[in-house]
């Protein structure tokens, strides 16, 4: 292949990837050689090559050679796009090898350029390209305030404005879109191009008074100098000072000097210049910023594109450093490539003879060699004060004349202007003008002043750079070794340095640079100077070849050994060329090979170390080992294809095997069966003859048998007349129980014909008639013979029963009617699991009786419970505290600084008797937790004080209500307020502090239970008081108390009313309200629960039996269901809270005749309803006369209040007929006043369904109805008949509760949730239809959501539903447990329903070898932990001063040795003791593991100061974390996790910690202990111990401590067992939890967080910590039911207007607390929503037959065209508007209001057609739709958007200003078939492009770039955006799509083809 430079580039590169050494590519030659183009490829290669996820990096730095060709390039005699300045490009990689960035070093921008250009030449090509830009941009013309070109002096002077074959609009397009790549913003660009264009506006001032001593200002420089000031942002006046005048500083003074008119013009083309330098130094730093390659910037390709040798018709100061450069250079090259060659040859001993080449170190040390050289002498005279040219001419001609290179010249009359210097490449003549002012680089002091005061921030950036030079001497310092040419270069430096010092300078660091690299040239040879195409200048070529010393390299190649093999590498190479053994010398075994192979001796050489090869014999020897290797290869290829064959083929006999083997079993199995069957058949007939037998026998039997059965019954008939002779005498004298037993069976005789009767009579559409029910009466022959009988029969019951509801409390029917024993029932397997739960639960209360010394019948056992087995005394010696004695009353001893042992403490009896202190030194009971400590002797101060009486009247119940509220919230202590009150009312002197403290001693008593230790302790001290005529009272109310089992204490303090009801003591009166408008005041304990209040009602009322009977408290916005265990005093503690009006004491009218009392509780806006709520037979009559009239009540109040069956106008009017029957007797047409109330009869839906009728016509309907179906009836008929109907109903029975259905079915979404005795039913609200019903054998769980108002019902899998189908509904508040527990109570196998995400304790039984064998583990891990060197010495080992400094001082090596010795061995368990692992209440001395520093121990020890206070330990020592507050518990546990996911070290020394606090707790359960395991479990969700052995001992701990799975802390073991689980599986996490995750992980449940849809729905899920949102995105789907082939969905973060979508690995939990910091960070009150979305579209999109992916996609076009996301017109948007307007709102009425069409317009219309929209339009659309249903509505909208060709693709609102072909702001959309370009709100792509077109996608924080066709020389767009991240991620997923899919194509046709 011939030279190429991409060789060159990709053998740079893998050599630095093989050898990892720097790299340079040195580029030399003439100026129109083609450099700068050989760079371009050189770095295109190395961009292209180097593969990554994002190639923005390599893209940065193509871009930035855009930038540098812009601004530094020019056109000149020789080249069309010649580099004006030099650069050094480092290409930097991280260790994988990829780009990580680049540096770029700009060498001496020529700036002569900017104000002077020889004819043909032009300027910068950035002036150009500006101006060409701004005339095609009006605005951007505007805003520079630019002309053409040939306006401008600095452009017009050369008469060349363009370039063949270049666009400058296009070239200015690529320029901006390079500038946007590179990170500068808009505003600096802007700056950028109005300080080039003051540039040009400063070359065209002209001055005045040419032949005056001072200049001024021409009349056309007014306009000019008002331009330059508004492009600069400084005054005119300022602009014109400095442009006129000079300043000079002497001793502080500042003189004003106006200019001359030629220093004016030469100060113009300085302050340009200056300009210019600063602009393109500052860009040079930003791409440097931007491309900053960090910590790799020592791992670098370099490129260096330096100016070439040049030699013009006037060469100045530029060419002089430019052929500088290329000397010193040229010295580099001839060095590394001559005499390092011949260097090598020297050093290893072989012949050779010398090789001359050209060696310009004298013309180097002319140009730079002190003292005498000519850069040193024109820095002297620069610093002269009178220095010219001339003078530093006159010194040259003085010092270096007799140089061998220096060049005086022949003409003498040239010797004062020039002089010339005899380069490499021949010599060149520079002329002296210009030279001193070039090199001095003269500062425009006035100027930079005025700059750093505009308002321009570009030209505040650029002041910046005020002193250039020094800037460029320390960055070249920087980047240079400590070399000794530098530091003999700058040492003799004084003042301000010179474009020559800071050249120089550069120079050498670049070559120090290049000396430290392995140098790759590319010589770039110009073949003409005409610039044409294959033409060849054969002498210009030679010459360059012979100058640039290719020839010596040919000669050196030639003569020399170019290849250079170390000796030991060259046998490991070729040793495989030999065939025989070879000598252990390395020398003479290179020799033996290379005889061997008849190398000739001449062509190598065997040096010290190195073989020396040329390359006839270096080829050879590779294409011989090449073809060895090939032929190893192959036979090594040949017995692995073999191996693989014949393992393949094994494998094909194996199966063939297995298969034949079954095949001959199946085989054989038929025959068997075939025998096997025929042989069944032999015997089934031998069998039928035997049995036919038998049955003649049997049936012989059986004859026999009914002969004497009927004997019998004879004989039994006859017992039976003779019996019922006896009871009809019987009964005769007992006429009233007789005529009470008859009205029962007279009651289920009337119901039984009314309900056979009206099965008969229901309609087809379930609607009953009356009107046939009750011709029975008339057609029942018995009637006629009943007759009057009936009549007085029936009026007697109905007197009895009204006379039942009129008794006096108390009373009783005369006898309880006879019932008939049931059948015993067959249990079904749900009856025996009920019952089995039902026995485990009178197991456990048996338990807890037993605990409590109380016997089956409830009362304490005398036998067994002897008082004086239990007194105080032996309590308190064995738990209370010590106390000091006599504390004065005046101190109290803190936690902290109690004594530890008290010499002479107080009594254990004094502590049990009355005291006058007021303050207690510590809690009198032993507690672990100090909080607790400090309430009880703050407990025991408020106690003092409410016993003597110094507490105000009003603040007493505060005081009591606040105690009892510590005792109920913290059982630690309950124990302590009772021992602190019997305290004070033991002995104590005053009767009325007694009084108070027995009233608070019951009220405490009655709100919690003592703990187990201290229960039988306090009944006998109860036991003792009982018969004190003082207290008696109290004591026996307490006793009572105590011996009634109690579930649990109260979950309330008590209320206002309980505590005076206490005081007396006497009863709490509360109104029972029933159904038919009648209430019952009646007594409750404190202390009584709801199941003791409906047994109470229930005998009141004298109904025989309560089941199913329940207590409803009614409140304005909810009615609730009691439940049987909860505390009718904490109901009213509630309403008190609430300042319920039903707290106050009202006047009660009884239905009592002998009312006890007239004032009650509950008469006002909340109240106690008793009803029935569980139907178990809802079909089956009851025998109860009381039981019939209440749920004769609760039917009216159903139809009539509630409306909960589908009744129509006529059933609606019968019933009320049989109603005002029931309350008024016969029907009166004068009392037409007993309809009034319409309310009371028929339900408000009924009334308003018929317009036509007034309340008058109802009235009037009611009163007939009456009249027809009451007349004649009593009152219990009517009832009869009115339940009857009811019953009828498929509802009846059922409790209907309002929910909203959250997801997508066909039905509304808002319904009544029916649950009943069969199952569930859905209920449509307004029509009252079924329309699903589930029994409960096909419900799987009930599942309530702890957080939301949700519950989810789970069906089971079944042969129709192949998934799980679930459904979720949002409930009114408090009715979700009401639905559980109900269906519960139906079916007791779902009676453990669970709320979502409660922990499930897994119990778990393990023998005592179990745990012995847990407990060893543990003990071999704490001492491989110890082995490993991981754990520092204790402190009582590791004492004295010099241990504690050397461990704050020594490195990690060190302190391992140190802390191992003597750790290991026999001595572990003494040095590592006990108490090291277990649980301390104080600070550790120094942390548990090994650290790196003191900065690392410091934090360690925050850690555990961290989890102290956590706990609710206040440390005596120590400091927590500065930047947080130690009140603030959640920002604690934060910042610790923060730290431990930072570093592996603070993580692992955290988990140590945290193991320690919760090793052998005192208390399991306590508060401490729970708050330790709290904090343990949030650590494991978030990260994993990186250290093996701790992870062990972690795993080891969490498994011992699950063991007891009945604790609190055996619960968390388990949580946290599962949560280290799953984050190891899915690694660590990025963030530290959110609050709303601590708040959920401290309660042992997942993570609560709702998902919402686009409609605004949401369901609520659970989740691990660790859960991706790949695995939320499928729970979601299971939840609602989309199916699994359901494609492309995801989830987005959506917080306000920023939208996000997660990638599939991503933690839902990291992106809450991301969200969560940055609204604290932003003070944003909005909240994150985490919505479910498709994401990607893959026709076809969606499938038909889901028709929950239909609605989901329904809603997103809705939410797309809401939120401007999809280009809609207005008409189309109107459309759109009455399709939804028909579906949410139904058919078009006039009666539809103004604003249900103006919801329509903030639903479905964008914002910026809003106000185009008039109700009006769509009100006329939705006339067209009606009559269309709701689904056909929903599918024209979804066709409708499907139209659009663009459908499913992700608009994203982008910027860009790159270009001017394209608007400023688009669209751009993604889809499957590519991306696509759009202007915004417009359907039609402006451009598009497939996936295959896309070669490069690099997004960055705030933009994105995208490349087409080539990486090198296609099409870019750079698009400012906040989502670049979520465009590339789109692509990324949509190219892999389509890649997918052609695999799978061509993997298909490649099968065919096959």
């Amino acid at each position: 292949m011939p030279p190429h430079v991409f060789a060159i580039a990709e053998a740079s590169l893998r050599y630095y990837k093989t050898e990892r050494k720097n790299q340079s590519c040195i580029i030399s030659g003439e100026s129109g050689a083609g450099k700068t183009e050989t760079t371009k490829f050189i770095l295109q290669y190395l961009c292209a090559v180097t593969y990554s996820e994002s190639r923005w990096a390599e893209q940065q730095i193509l871009e930035a050679n855009t930038v540098l060709e812009a601004f530094g390039n020019a056109k000149t005699l020789r080249n069309d796009n010649s580099s004006r300045f030099g650069k050094f490009i480092q290409v930097c990689f991280d260790k994988r090898g990829q780009i990580s960035g680049c540096i770029i070093q700009d060498y001496l921008l020529e700036l002569s350029r900017i104000s002077f250009q020889s004819p043909n030449e032009r300027n910068y090509h950035i002036f150009y390209q500006m101006i060409a830009g701004a005339m095609r941009n009006s605005e951007l013309k505007q805003e520079l305030l630019i002309e053409p070109a040939h306006t401008f002096n600095y452009l017009n002077q050369s008469g060349c404005y363009d370039l063949e074959n270049i666009d400058d609009v296009k070239m200015f397009d690529d320029l901006c879109l390079a500038l946007q790549v590179l990170h500068i913003s808009p505003e600096l660009v802007t700056g950028i191009f109005r300080v080039l264009s003051a540039i040009l506006w400063i070359g065209n001032l002209k001055f005045g008074g040419e032949d005056e001593e001072a200049c001024h200002l021409a009349k056309e420089d007014k306009a000019v100098i008002k331009r330059i000031a508004v492009l600069l942002g400084i005054q005119e006046s300022v602009i014109e000072k400095i442009c006129t005048s000079r300043e000079i500083h002497v001793r502080g003074s500042v003189t004003n000097i106006a200019l001359k008119y030629q220093e004016a013009k030469e100060n113009r083309h300085a302050m340009s210049k200056a300009l210019y330098s600063r602009v393109f130094t500052w860009l040079v730093q930003q791409i440097n910023s931007c491309n900053n390659p960090g910590t790799d910037s020592s791992r670098f390709i370099g490129v260096l594109d330096i100016f070439g040798f040049e030699k013009f018709k006037i060469n100045s100061f530029e060419q002089l450093c430019i052929n500088y450069t290329n000397e010193k250079l040229h010295k580099f090259f001839n060095h590394y490539v001559f005499a390092l060659e011949q260097q090598v040859y020297k050093e290893e001993g072989i012949k050779f003879s010398h090789i001359t080449f050209t060696d310009n170190t004298v013309c180097l040390e002319l140009i730079e060699k002190a003292p005498k050289c000519i850069l040193r002498l024109l820095d002297e005279e620069c610093r002269f004060p009178k220095g010219t040219d001339q003078s530093f001419l006159s010194k040259l001609h003085h010092e270096v004349v007799k140089h061998p290179n220096f060049i005086k010249g022949d003409d003498k009359r040239r010797w004062g202007i020039e002089f010339g210097i005899q380069h490499y490449a021949g010599p060149v003549i520079y002329t002296i003008e210009g030279f001193l002012d070039k090199n001095k680089d003269v500062q425009q002091e006035m100027f930079f002043d005025a700059m750093e005061s505009s308002k321009s921030p570009f030209v505040l950036e650029i002041a910046k750079y005020r002193d250039m030079l020094s800037t460029y001497l320390e960055m070249a310092k920087s980047r240079t070794t400590a070399s000794r040419s530098l530091v003999s270069g700058t040492k003799t430096m004084k003042g301000k340095p010179t474009v020559g010092d800071t050249f120089r300078t550069q120079l050498l660091a670049l070559v120090d640079t290049l000396d430290a690299t392995t140098p790759w040239y590319v010589r770039c040879l110009k073949p003409n100077h005409h610039k044409g195409a294959s033409s060849y200048d054969d002498e210009l070529i030679l010459s360059q070849l012979r100058y640039s010393g290719m020839l010596d390299i040919v000669r050196i190649r030639k003569e020399g050994y170019p290849v250079h093999v170390p000796a030991k590498e060259f046998l490991e190479k070729y040793r495989c060329l030999a065939q025989v053994e070879l000598p252990d010398d390395n020398k003479k075994a290179v020799a033996f090979i290379l005889k061997s192979l008849k190398v000739p001796e001449t062509e190598w050489q065997i040096g010290k170390t190195k073989v020396f090869l040329r390359n006839s014999v270096f080829e050879p020897l590779e294409t011989e080992r090449r073809s060895l290797l090939t032929a190893k290869m192959i036979i090594i290829q040949k017995i692995w294809r073999g191996y693989r064959i014949r393992k393949r083929y094994l494998q094909t006999r194996q199966a063939t095997i297995v298969i034949q083997k079954y095949f001959r079993g199946q085989r054989q199995r038929i025959t068997f069966l075939r025998k096997k069957r025929a042989a069944i058949l032999i015997q089934a007939h031998v069998r039928a003859l035997f049995a036919r037998i038998l049955v003649e026998e049997l049936r012989q039997r059986k004859r026999e048998e009914e002969e004497r059965l009927e004997r019998l019954r004879k004989e039994e008939e006859e017992r039976r007349r003779r019996e019922d002779e006896q009871r009809r005498i019987e009964m005769e004298e007992k006429e009233k129980e007789d005529a009470f037993k008859e009205a029962q069976k007279e009651l289920l005789t009337l119901a039984q014909m009314a309900n056979k009767k009206a099965k008969r009579t229901v309609d087809t559409k379930g609607q009953v008639n009356l009107d046939e029910m009750f011709i029975f009466l008339k057609e029942d022959p018995k009637s006629a013979q009943a007759g009057k009988d009936e009549k007085v029969f029936l009026r007697s019951l109905s007197q009895d029963l009204e006379d039942m509801f009129q008794q006096s409390e108390g009373a009783r029917l005369p006898m309880q009617p006879i019932r008939e024993a049931p059948k015993p029932p067959v249990l079904t397997f749900e009856a025996k699991e009920a019952s089995r739960a039902q026995r485990k639960r009178q197991r456990e209360r048996r338990v807890l009786k037993k605990s409590l010394g109380i016997d089956d019948e409830g009362a304490t056992g005398e036998t067994s419970f002897d008082p004086s087995a239990y007194p105080l005394l032996k309590f308190a010696e064995m738990y209370f505290n010590d106390f000091p004695k006599d504390t004065g009353g005046f101190s109290t001893f803190s936690l902290r600084r109690m004594p530890s042992r008290i010499k002479d403490p107080l009594p254990k009896n004094e502590m049990l008797v009355f005291t006058k202190n007021t303050s207690l030194p510590t809690s009198m009971i032993h507690m672990h937790l100090p909080e607790n400590v400090n309430l009880s002797c703050s407990i025991f101060k408020d106690l003092c004080r409410y016993m003597r009486g110094d507490i105000k009247e009003d603040q007493v119940n505060l005081i009591i209500q606040s105690i009892i509220a510590y005792g109920i919230d913290r059982t630690e202590l309950r124990d302590e307020i009772f021992c602190q009150i019997i305290r004070q009312v033991t002995e104590n002197p005053s009767e009325e502090a007694t009084l108070r403290g027995w009233h608070f001693l019951t009220l405490a008593t009655i709100a919690f239970p003592p703990t187990k230790n201290f229960n039988k302790y306090l009944q006998a001290f109860f036991v003792t008081k009982s018969s004190d005529p003082l207290v008696g009272k109290f004591s026996s109310m307490c006793l009572q108390t105590m011996r009634t089992v109690k579930p649990s204490a109260r979950r309330l303090p008590p209320s206002s009313i309980e505590i005076e009801a206490v005081k007396v003591p006497s009863q709490l009166i509360c109104r029972f309200y029933f159904l038919d408008g009648k209430a019952k005041a009646m007594g409750v304990d404190p202390s009584a629960t709801a199941s003791d209040v409906i047994k109470s009602l229930a005998s009141r009322v004298d109904l025989q039996s309560s089941d199913g009977w329940g207590l409803f408290e009614v409140n304005p916005d909810r009615e609730h269901f009691i439940k049987g265990h909860d505390y009718i005093s904490d109901i009213l503690s509630q309403w008190e809270r609430d300042k319920r009006s039903s707290m106050r004491m009202t006047q009660y009218t009884t239905i009592s005749k002998r009312p006890s009392f007239t004032a009650a509780l509950g008469g006002g806006d909340s109240r106690f309803v008793f009803r029935k709520r569980i139907f178990r037979r809802p079909k089956e009559i009851p025998d109860d006369p009381v039981e019939y009239h209440l749920m004769y009540a609760q039917a009216v109040h159903s139809v009539a209040k509630l409306d909960e069956f589908p009744l129509n106008e006529k059933v609606a009017l019968q019933l009320a007929g049989l109603h005002a029957q029931v309350l008024w007797g016969s029907y009166d047409r004068t009392m037409m006043s007993r309809y009034d109330e319409l309310e009371q009869y028929i339900h408000p839906r009924i009334l308003s369904s018929n317009r036509l009728k007034t309340r008058e016509d109802w009235k009037k309907s009611i009163a007939e109805a009456h009249e027809m179906f009451g007349t004649g009836k009593t009152a219990l008929q009517a009832k009869v008949w009115y339940l009857t109907a009811v019953k009828h109903y498929p509802l009846y029975g059922y409790a209907q509760f309002p929910v909203t259905y959250k997801g997508f079915w066909s039905h509304p979404n808002v319904l009544m949730l029916a649950v009943g005795a069969e199952g569930v039913k859905f209920v449509n609200q307004k029509t009252k239809n079924v329309m699903a019903e589930y029994n409960y054998n096909e419900l799987d769980n009930v599942a309530v959501d702890i957080v939301e108002d949700a519950i989810t019902l789970n069906m089971k899998i079944t042969e129709a539903h192949q998934k799980q189908v679930s459904f979720n509904f949002e409930t009114k508040p408090g009715q979700k447990e009401d639905i559980a527990n109900l269906i519960a109570s139906y079916s007791p196998q779902h009676q453990n329903w669970h709320r979502v995400g409660e922990v499930k304790t897994n119990v778990v039984k393990v023998s005592e070898e179990e745990r012995s064998r847990i407990w060893a583990d543990i003990a071999t891990l704490r001492k491989s932990l110890v082995e490993h060197g991981i754990l520092r010495q204790p402190v009582e080992q590791a004492t004295g001063f010099l241990t504690t400094t050397l461990r704050r001082y020594v490195n990690k090596q060190k302190m391992e040795q140190m802390s191992a010795v003597g750790t290991v061995g026999k001595d572990y368990e003494k040095l590592y003791k006990r108490s090291y692992w277990s649980y301390s209440k104080t600070m550790l001395k120094q942390p548990l593991t090994i650290s790196v520093g003191v900065e690392e121990d410091e934090i360690c020890m925050q850690l555990f100061y961290t989890i102290l206070v956590h706990s609710g330990i206040t440390p005596s020592s120590g400091k927590g974390f500065d930047e947080v507050n130690p009140d603030d518990v959640m920002t604690l546990v934060q910042l610790s996790l923060e730290k431990c996911l930072e570093k592996e070290a603070l993580c692992n020394e955290f988990y140590l910690q945290i193991i320690k606090q919760t090793t052998e707790q005192p208390e399991s359960n306590g508060r401490i202990n729970v708050q330790n395991w709290r904090f343990l479990s949030l650590a494991c969700g978030v990260v994993v111990p990186r250290n093996k052995q701790i992870l062990n001992y972690l795993q080891a701990h969490l498994r011992r401590c699950t063991l007891d799975t009945y604790t609190e802390e055996g619960q968390y073991a388990q949580f946290c067992l599962k949560a280290l689980n799953r984050t190891i599986e899915s690694k660590n996490r990025k963030y530290p939890p959110s609050q709303r995750e601590i708040q959920c992980i401290i309660r042992k449940r997942p993570i609560h967080e709702r998902f919402y849809f686009t409609d605004g729905q949401f369901r609520a899920l659970e989740f691990d910590s660790a859960a991706t949102a790949e695995e939320v995105v499928k729970m979601v789907q299971e939840r609602i039911g989309l199916f699994q082939d359901a494609f492309g969905f995801s989830l987005y973060e959506v917080l306000g207007q920023l939208e996000r979508n997660m990638l599939p690995s991503d933690k839902v939990s990291d992106a809450m607390f991301k969200w969560e910091k940055y609204s604290k960070s932003t003070g944003s009150t909005k909240t994150l929503r985490l919505t479910f979305k498709k994401r990607l579209f893959i026709r076809p999109f969606y499938n038909p037959e889901d028709n929950v992916e239909f609605n989901l996609l329904l809603h997103q076009v809705i939410d797309d065209v809401v939120n401007d996301r999809f280009p809609i017109s207005l008409s189309e948007v109107i459309y759109l508007a009455g399709l939804r307007a028909q579906a949410t709102l139904g058919n078009y009425q006039d009666s539809i209001e103004f604003s249900d069409y103006m919801s329509i317009i903030e639903q479905v219309i964008p914002n910026h057609l809003r106000h185009k929209v008039h109700p009006d339009n769509i009100r006329h659309k939705h006339y067209e739709y009606s009559d269309t249903s709701e689904q056909e509505c929903n599918e024209a909208l979804l066709a409708f958007a499907q139209q659009w060709q663009l459908y499913g693709s992700t608009i994203f609102e982008v910027v860009q200003a790159h270009t001017t072909t394209l608007p400023k702001s688009l669209w751009l959309a993604i889809n499957h078939s590519g991306v696509h370009i759009l202007k915004r709100r417009e359907k039609e792509p402006l451009v598009s492009y497939e996936y295959k077109n896309i070669v490069n996608y690099s997004p960055s924080l705030k933009s994105i770039l995208i490349v087409m066709d080539s990486l090198t020389r296609g099409t870019r767009f750079i698009f400012n955006t906040t989502q670049a991240s979520q465009i590339a991620h789109l692509i990324r997923d949509y190219t892999h799509i389509v890649a997918e899919k052609q695999r799978k194509s061509i993997n298909r046709v490649s099968y065919t083809l096959i």
